[in-house]
């Protein structure tokens, strides 16, 4: 016996979306270890010369300044952090969730074709994600990498709406956003544990994440509530794009902190940008 199987309209974006993020869950499960003296896919000299630089910079920062878990949730920098990433999720989850129907909505494209066409302003995230990555590293400077990934979210969402007449452009547009949504996650993870170490940076980032991550539902009900009362996608993304950009200014509000030099050399006489 022959079951069909029919999938709402968007649900095969979804499905594309969420089945790569399954299996590679079950993937870094195994493979991804909790410390770098656990990295058994990692030379012994290179876990010993990483275990060592991470305690250093972690005696550094204790000498600078312990704080205490309840010290971490009143620091000034922990609470800008928290409201950017609540309007920068808002943004990420706004955004996915309802780009499928906005494409299709512009395009006038069947569910497969949407499908399809919304596959490529995630190709170009991924490909941010790790350049973006890697430059933040490179540099050692996270905060302004942070804000060009949010501002460049921001600036795509805007040039969705002037574009709106040429699905090309539209969907060119989109493909900019996704570059800021999902660019900004390496530098920004990056800040608080510029500036708290042990279980304070713990405490801190989970209560970035449970806070900000109200942000998720903020942002779809927003653009779903503006589309049934307007019936159009351009308060909502306009929303969007604003909720991006004070997460920027909310980034840039951040004291900087100073790059931390790595004067120690590898061994077997490697340099430190070629670990």
């Amino acid at each position: 016996m022959c079951i069909g199987l029919v999938l709402p309209d968007g649900a095969g974006c979804l499905l594309s979306e969420g089945i790569p993020s399954v299996i590679l869950g079950v993937v870094t499960v195994f493979y991804l270890t909790d410390r770098p003296h656990q990295a058994k896919w990692l030379p012994d000299d290179e876990r010993e010369w990483l275990t060592g630089e991470l305690e250093k910079e972690k005696q550094a920062k204790l000498k600078a300044h312990s704080f205490r878990v309840l010290e971490a949730f009143k620091h000034r920098e922990i609470i800008l952090l928290t409201l950017a990433y609540f309007f920068m999720v808002s943004t990420v989850y706004g955004f996915g969730l309802w780009m499928p129907s906005i494409i299709q909505r512009f395009s006038g494209s069947s569910t497969m074709k949407t499908t399809l066409i919304s596959m490529l302003p995630y190709t170009a995230g991924l490909i941010s994600i790790l350049v973006i990555g890697w430059n933040s590293d490179r540099t050692g400077e996270r905060r302004r990498h942070t804000i060009f990934a949010m501002c460049m979210a921001s600036f795509g969402l805007l040039m969705s709406l002037i574009t709106h007449n040429h699905a090309a452009l539209v969907v060119t547009s989109f493909c900019f956003a996704q570059v800021g949504l999902q660019g900004y996650l390496p530098g920004f993870w990056s800040l608080p544990t510029s500036f708290l170490t042990g279980t304070a940076a713990a405490a801190s980032v989970g209560l970035i994440n449970s806070i900000g991550n109200l942000g998720g539902f903020a942002g779809p009900y927003i653009v779903g509530f503006i589309d049934t009362r307007t019936h159009s996608f351009v308060g909502g993304v306009m929303y969007l794009s604003a909720s991006a950009l004070i997460a920027a200014c909310l980034v840039l509000s951040v004291r900087a902190t100073k790059k931390t030099q790595v004067t120690e050399q590898l061994p077997q006489g490697r340099s430190a940008g070629s670990a």
